[in-house]
């Protein structure tokens, strides 16, 4: 079997970084060379092979698809966000940008598109036995670029999100520092999809908010978490001890940890958390 040539001109280190992910503790033969700013890198396979070569033109397709969606696409991206969103201010478009590079390679999106990518690749490793990235790229470039727009426009979306929330928790934060504390202390029970409030002295804690957790019939628009964060805001207590499993309800925990910030404690093996608390209704 002839050696298998990958060229380019990009960062050299940074593809040496990738070749590392994939061939770290393999036998196979590889060269390196440089010139006019350009890479080469050359790969066989020895006498004491560990794998065939249909198994290494397949690894080496994936290295290269690695080094075009990691590497090259950070310049195309950066770009095309200039040239797109030329309106947001510099700070949105570093988070645009981080956004749609993280939406190309995250291996949920665009699946049609990179297998097809992956399958032009292989076969042109297979035929030729060489390949230049840039050049692959420059003879595809508007496929790329099309998935590159789609991903900033994803991304876009993204950030509107992110900005939406940070002035929901702006608000939240907002009526925590406003209202006088009801409460000394409020132990927050999270259990099986079920919140529970308790005071100090262990004992149930009913408003209207926390009451209608229990009824028959429910808002289409509210949903029990949203009940709970209402319910902990208009009782703004001085101390809140929440009472969960490790990794259960991530979302919701993130949300009461920054609206009420150093308040928060965490339990997760007293005798609270081992029991499950029944809230009676109408006393």
């Amino acid at each position: 079997m002839h050696a298998i040539k990958i060229g380019g001109d990009t960062n050299k280190d940074e593809v040496k970084i990738l070749i590392g992910r994939y061939f770290a503790n393999s036998k196979v033969n590889i060269q390196e060379d440089d010139y006019d700013g350009r890479f080469e890198f050359s790969f066989s396979l020895g006498k004491k092979k560990d794998i065939d070569d249909i198994s290494l033109y397949n690894t080496i397709a994936n290295l290269v698809n690695d080094i075009i969606l990691e590497i090259y696409f950070k310049h195309l991206i950066r770009d095309r966000v200039s040239k797109i969103c030329s309106d947001y201010s510099t700070p949105d478009k570093e988070e645009i940008i981080s956004y749609t590079h993280s939406n190309l390679i995250n291996e949920n999106y665009f699946a049609r598109e990179k297998k097809i990518v992956m399958e032009e690749i292989l076969n042109h490793l297979i035929e030729n036995n060489v390949l230049f990235i840039d050049g692959f790229l420059k003879f595809r470039l508007r496929r790329f670029l099309y998935m590159i727009d789609m991903a900033i426009e994803k991304a876009i979306g993204q950030l509107e999100v992110e900005k939406e929330y940070l002035e929901f928790l702006n608000m939240l934060q907002y009526f925590v520092d406003i209202q006088e504390p009801k409460a000394e202390l409020v132990n927050v029970i999270i259990k099986d999809g079920d919140y529970y409030l308790l005071d100090k002295d262990h004992k149930p804690i009913e408003n209207g908010l926390i009451t209608s957790m229990e009824g028959d019939y429910w808002y289409e628009d509210i949903s029990k978490a949203d009940l709970l964060v209402s319910s902990l805001i208009v009782l703004s207590p001085q101390k809140l001890i929440i009472h969960i499993d490790e990794g259960e309800e991530k979302e919701l925990i993130d949300l009461i940890s920054q609206v009420f910030k150093d308040k928060v404690e965490f339990c997760r093996a007293c005798d609270i958390c081992r029991s499950k608390p029944k809230i009676k209704k109408g006393k």
